[in-house]
């Protein structure tokens, strides 16, 4: 298994997480005691994506917590409101970071997708990845294929992915928690585990993440939000890699190997299929 760490993918900017907190007493002021203020640390700095999904958040957060300010200041969020506020504010400050660091990838993703000239490389990745999708999204069985991996795994969102060394598309999402993907969407592909399996091709399957050696310690569960994972590859009849079945959930849920077998074997039906549509498809 490859190396799982925010240093796996050199020179990329990993959106930040809080890593830390620190409530200093109050401050006495010019006029007066000051306000309790918190400090949050991140773990990096943010970049003017995160920046810019910061700014279009942070109103509704601080009026839905009636918190006086909200900031960044390098690499932490400076909060201030009343002792009682901030003393039960670490989880939801938890939330909301991560909740700007899904949008700030989202963004990022939207600016690397858009056209820079009138014909470029990405066109051509772009109609390839809109034609795998509607090829998917047509292939019988696979709602049916989905909903067993749910019922089977427990966890309550399961997708198929495309995965290249440029994009992570979702081809075709069972979604029962508001995950909030949807066919045709991309994730920012180096926060990605499947990534990791575009690289070493092996299936990666955890049962809870906060607890797990390694998995404890990757950004990835972290940022999207959840403990139980399995992603299988799939590959076509020549041994290209197509993509993954992948599924997630929010809480831990125990997997034995023999689901993880049946998974396997739904990602061989969906590289055999594949090949069958592929011959050729017109959307």
């Amino acid at each position: 298994m490859s190396t799982t760490s925010q240093d796996a993918t050199p020179g990329y900017a990993w959106p930040p997480s809080v890593v830390g907190f620190d409530m200093p007493s109050p401050v006495a002021g010019t006029e007066g005691e000051g306000e309790p203020v918190m400090v949050a640390f991140l773990s990096n700095r943010p970049d003017h994506y995160w920046v810019e999904a910061f700014v279009s958040e942070v109103g509704e957060f601080k009026s839905r917590h009636k918190l006086l300010d909200v900031r960044i200041d390098y690499r932490c969020l400076v909060i201030a409101g009343s002792q009682t506020q901030l003393r039960h504010l670490t989880t939801e400050l938890r939330n909301f970071v991560q909740r700007v660091s899904r949008i700030s990838l989202q963004r990022r993703v939207m600016d690397r997708l858009a056209p820079r000239d009138a014909s470029t490389p990405s066109d051509a990745d772009h109609a390839a990845a809109v034609r795998d999708v509607n090829m998917v999204a047509h292939m019988p069985g696979i709602a049916a294929i989905l909903e067993a991996v749910s019922r089977e795994t427990g966890m309550r969102f399961a997708t198929v992915a495309r995965v290249t060394d440029t994009r992570w598309t979702a081809c075709a999402v069972y979604d029962t928690i508001n995950f909030g993907l949807h066919a045709g969407q991309d994730l920012a592909l180096e926060t990605t585990i499947c990534n990791e399996i575009r690289q070493h091709g092996r299936t990666v399957v955890f049962n809870h993440a906060s607890t797990h050696p390694v998995y404890s310690r990757h950004p990835t569960p972290a940022l999207y939000g959840f403990e139980s994972y399995i992603s299988v590859p799939i590959y076509r009849a020549n041994g290209q890699l197509f993509g993954t079945l992948c599924a997630v959930d929010p809480e831990p849920r125990q997997l034995d190997p023999a689901t993880v077998q049946s998974l396997e074997k739904f990602a061989r039906a969906i590289g055999e299929e594949i090949d069958r549509a592929d011959v050729p498809w017109h959307a």
